[in-house]
């Protein structure tokens, strides 16, 4: 009899602690029957493909993407681009053809991890650690393709077939400036019988835990080369014709206009500005032993600046500004690396899209507030067509977009998963 009370007291424990297991630990269980950890194990699978530049493995991310799709029952195409890559396309068909689809946007690329020794988990490995998924894209922007997915795949199983048509788009090479990506997939057939209307992309996680930010605008980059020819010289030289300090010179205009724009944070958000950072500096004599040589001046120096444009502002501006400076220094020449050539006119960024999505955000206890993004995303090759669109990263955690040990903590990913589910509902079946 003793051994059958222990035997029923064991099953009665193990039943205990598998309820408080479930019930305070339901982020970390393995239970298929939960679509948030099915969203979890999505998320850490997706972080494990690495598809860090330069040579990101989109085979094994499109695979991935695509088992899920044929699983869930979801129709599914691939975009063959020019440039040899491939965009995914996830669909969920409305049943009124005459409103136009909203398009979920991800970019499958992530950045390179390159301090991995730092971080707090493996950069690849997609664990969980103090209830957060840490990894090389889960904010940028795996997470986000979690749950976009998430919330489609919730939406279908809850509601059916929508009235609108929503498309995931899982988008090649953002990282590297989205010119071999979403700017040759805008270009394509299948992109314009899609008539897209509405697009929802990448944001930045607020860092405050009562707003999610939209992004409604973002900047344009221009990235230029500037090179100043001077005259070999010794050290010595008193009269030296000194490249280096002619474009030294030159620079400091470039900071100046820097600094008086860092003058203006507070009246404005740093995406509405313009900002010009010196990104690299080259010059010098090397020895033979791959040294500089000290008392030697060089009759070149380089320098790279990343000048991102505001909203508002043409980039012909910018680039006619830049001639005017430099006319002033006869032994300099500049060239463009990299322009962006998309400058969506954004005259009201009040659309219903962006109204829609914060009403569905307010459904959760959260307020919104329109964001200017620093940086630039795929957003302006949509936004270029007259495409109707936003961005948002619903996160409340710090931004650590690029940053070391990368995470988004599992209850906001839930979170962030459900607005969408409210937001499908509340826009695409209203």
């Amino acid at each position: 009899m003793k051994k059958y009370i222990a035997l029923f007291l064991i099953v009665v424990s193990l039943s205990r602690a598998y309820y408080i297991y479930n019930r305070h630990g339901a982020q970390c269980r393995d239970d298929s029957s939960s679509i948030d950890q099915q969203m979890v194990h999505f998320l850490q699978e997706y972080i494990r493909i690495n598809t860090t530049h330069p040579t990101p493995d989109y085979e094994s991310a499109l695979t991935f993407l695509k088992k899920h799709a044929h699983q869930d029952g979801f129709a599914y195409q691939e975009v063959a681009l020019p440039s040899g890559k491939k965009v995914l396309i996830i669909t969920l068909q409305g049943s009124d053809p005459s409103l136009q689809p909203l398009a979920l946007n991800h970019h499958m690329d992530v950045v390179p991890a390159l301090d991995a020794e730092q971080w707090i988990t493996p950069p690849f490995a997609g664990q969980l650690y103090q209830n957060h998924i840490v990894g090389r894209g889960a904010q940028d922007m795996k997470g986000i393709a979690a749950l976009h997915y998430y919330a489609l795949k919730e939406f279908k199983q809850t509601y059916g077939q929508p009235r609108r048509t929503v498309h995931l788009f899982a988008v090649p090479d953002e990282e590297i400036g989205g010119f071999t990506g979403t700017q040759e997939f805008v270009k394509t057939d299948t992109f314009k019988k899609l008539n897209i209307g509405y697009v929802i992309d990448e944001g930045h996680a607020s860092g405050n835990r009562h707003i999610l930010d939209i992004k409604v605008a973002e900047r344009k980059p221009i990235q230029i080369e500037v090179t100043s020819y001077g005259a070999l010289a010794h050290g010595s030289h008193l009269q030296a014709d000194n490249a280096i300090h002619t474009l030294i010179t030159f620079l400091q205009e470039l900071i100046t206009i820097h600094r008086a724009q860092q003058q203006l944070i507070g009246t404005k958000q740093p995406g509405e500005l313009l900002s010009c950072n010196i990104t690299s500096l080259t010059a010098g004599i090397k020895k033979e032993n791959g040294h500089i040589a000290l008392n030697m001046v060089p009759d070149c120096a380089r320098a790279t600046v990343d000048i991102r444009v505001p909203p508002g502002c043409a980039c012909s501006e910018i680039i006619t500004i830049l001639e005017n400076l430099i006319k002033g220094y006869p032994t300099l020449e500049y060239t463009i690396l990299a322009r962006a050539h998309e400058e969506p006119k954004i005259d009201n960024y009040e659309t219903r899209l962006y109204k829609k999505l914060a009403q569905s955000i307010k459904e959760y206890g959260l307020d919104t507030r329109p964001h200017f993004f620093e940086a630039s995303s795929d957003l302006r090759f949509y936004q270029a067509l007259g495409i109707e669109g936003v961005g948002l990263t619903p996160f409340t955690i710090e931004d650590n977009i690029h940053g070391t040990n990368e995470s988004v903590p599992v209850p906001q990913l839930i979170r962030g998963k459900e607005i969408f589910v409210q937001f499908l509902k509340d826009f695409c079946s209203p």
